[in-house]
C-alpha cells in the first residue's frame, strides 16, 4: 500500500512539473498601450453643419514603440487606431433618396442626434525631448511629430421622434470624405500622463459638402495615458 501511494505522490508530482513546463511564456513586448482621449474641432463650420464640440470627442488606442537616442532624446512608433466623431447642430444630414442618391439633405424631423463617425488606421510618430534626461522615459518631456491614417469605417447616426416613437438610424457610406488624411502633433507630459494637439493638414471632404463652399479640416485637442 504504501508502495502505491508512494507511486501516486510520483506521478502527481510528475505532472504537476510537466503542465509548469508546458505553460506558454509571456511575451515581453518592447512597448506600451498609449490611449487618446480628446474633443474634435473643426477649422470652420459649413453653413449647414454647424458643429458642435461637446460630442464632438476622439478615442485612439495605440501601440506605442520607444527608440532611445540618448537620455534627452527617443523617437516614438505608434500604430494604432482612432475613432472620431463629429457631432452638427443641424437638421441637415446626410440620407439616401431615390432622386439623388446619398447627399446631404434637410432632414423632415427634429434631430435629437446628428453625428457623423469616422475611424481611422493611424501612424504617428514622434520625437520627444527630455529637458532634464531620462532613462526609461519618466520624466517631463515635450514631444513633436506627424501623423498619417487611412479611414476603413465611415457612417451616420441621427436620432429623431416620428409619429410619437424615438427612431435612430445609421447610414453606411464615403459621404465623400477624403480616404487618407494627415498632420502634426504636439505632446507635453510627464511620465505616463500627456497632453495633446494634433492638427490635420488636408481638408476632410474631396469638395465642400454644402452650397456655402466651406471645406473644413479638423484638430482634436486632449489627454493621453500610457504606460500599460
Amino acid at each position: 500500500m504504501r508502495h502505491v501511494i508512494g507511486l501516486i505522490i510520483l506521478l502527481i508530482t510528475f505532472t504537476a512539473v510537466a503542465q509548469e513546463n508546458e505553460k506558454p511564456t509571456q511575451p515581453d513586448l518592447p512597448g506600451e498601450l498609449l490611449l487618446d482621449f480628446g474633443l474634435n474641432v473643426l477649422s470652420e463650420n459649413p453653413a449647414n453643419l454647424p458643429a458642435h464640440v461637446i460630442g464632438s470627442n476622439s478615442f485612439g488606442i495605440y501601440y506605442n514603440h520607444r527608440i532611445r537616442f540618448n537620455d534627452h532624446i527617443s523617437f516614438h512608433l505608434s500604430p494604432g487606431f482612432t475613432f472620431d466623431k463629429y457631432s452638427f447642430n443641424s437638421s441637415y444630414t446626410w440620407y439616401d433618396s431615390a432622386a439623388a442618391g446619398i447627399d446631404l439633405h434637410e432632414f423632415k424631423s427634429f434631430l435629437e442626434k446628428n453625428k457623423l463617425v469616422t475611424n481611422y488606421i493611424e501612424l504617428p510618430v514622434e520625437l520627444r525631448f527630455h529637458p532634464l534626461g531620462t532613462v526609461n522615459g519618466e520624466g517631463w518631456f515635450i514631444g513633436l511629430g506627424a501623423v498619417a491614417g487611412w479611414r476603413f469605417n465611415t457612417h451616420t447616426k441621427i436620432k429623431y421622434v416620428e409619429n410619437e416613437r424615438n427612431i435612430k438610424d445609421k447610414l453606411f457610406d464615403d459621404f465623400d470624405l477624403e480616404q487618407f488624411r494627415y498632420g502634426y502633433q504636439i505632446r507635453f507630459g510627464f511620465k505616463t500622463f500627456h497632453l495633446f494637439y494634433k492638427s490635420y493638414l488636408n481638408n476632410m471632404f474631396k469638395s465642400a459638402p454644402d452650397a456655402s463652399g466651406v471645406n473644413p479640416s479638423a484638430f482634436t485637442v486632449g489627454m493621453s495615458f500610457s504606460g500599460f
